[in-house]
């Protein structure tokens, strides 16, 4: 058998795998948006290297017919590949998000790593929808209250979108949310030479006034993330830099 068709075959069983681990990345781990914001091409990156590339052209350059200690290297060709595809894995599976937590007119994104370090660990499987959850921080209403609780978190060194003791489903009729949008005319100066308003009424009709946005922030993406008011139908992504 040649190099070339031992190469081919390393290669379409590595693709084999890298179907799986695609479908998991895609649908699983970094569904819909959360595939460009939260890393999901990023983590298929380092997928693609080790698994289609790195095993298979090892195996180009070590096989030859009849060479001494062919199955060595083969069989450390395969281990090596192993191990760098876990290692590859593990990290795309730890830095998956599992939860959008909204605060304070702000949405910031929980990776699975970010929850093993939660002071307080909630049981993300009790909201509702699919995954990763949509939550948002209770904050006390009295002032007195809400004062404490931020100086509380302030002192003990946690972002407010840590306090997991305080999740609540994400509601859009919470008076937390709908009191809180981002303001328009600082959306609109921030907007100057990026035209993303003039895009999003394009799509969306209506004037600027009709909807309200809210910072997005994750690893990757800083945007706004444009609500109906009316409705609470979440609208996508308004492509204006919050800075």
């Amino acid at each position: 058998m040649s190099r070339f068709r031992a190469a081919g075959i390393h290669l379409g069983l590595s693709f084999l795998i890298f179907l799986v681990l695609a479908y998991l990345i895609v649908f699983t781990w970094y569904p819909g948006v959360f595939f460009d914001t939260d890393g999901g091409w990023r983590g298929m990156r380092i997928i693609i290297g080790v698994d289609l590339i790195l095993g298979p052209t090892l195996t180009l350059v070590a096989y030859k017919a009849g060479k001494p200690g062919l199955k060595f290297d083969l069989s450390a060709i395969a281990a090596l590949q192993t191990v760098c595809l876990i290692a590859g894995t593990w990290i795309v599976w730890s830095e998956r998000p599992v939860a959008v937590v909204y605060v304070d007119s702000r949405f910031e994104v929980l990776t699975s790593d970010d929850y093993k370090h939660l002071p307080e660990k909630p049981n993300l499987a009790q909201f509702p929808g699919p995954n990763p959850k949509w939550v948002m921080v209770d904050i006390p209403t009295d002032i007195e209250a809400e004062a404490e609780f931020r100086k509380e978190s302030f002192r003990s060194g946690v972002n407010l979108a840590a306090r997991a003791d305080r999740y609540l489903a994400f509601d859009p009729t919470h008076p937390s949310f709908t009191d809180n949008p981002r303001d328009i005319q600082v959306i609109l100066g921030r907007d100057r030479g990026q035209d993303g308003l003039d895009k999003w009424l394009a799509k969306h009709g209506g004037t600027t006034e009709e909807y309200a946005f809210y910072t997005f922030a994750t690893r990757y993406v800083y945007r706004y993330l444009g609500f109906d008011p009316k409705t609470g139908e979440n609208l996508g992504f308004l492509e204006v830099q919050p800075r």
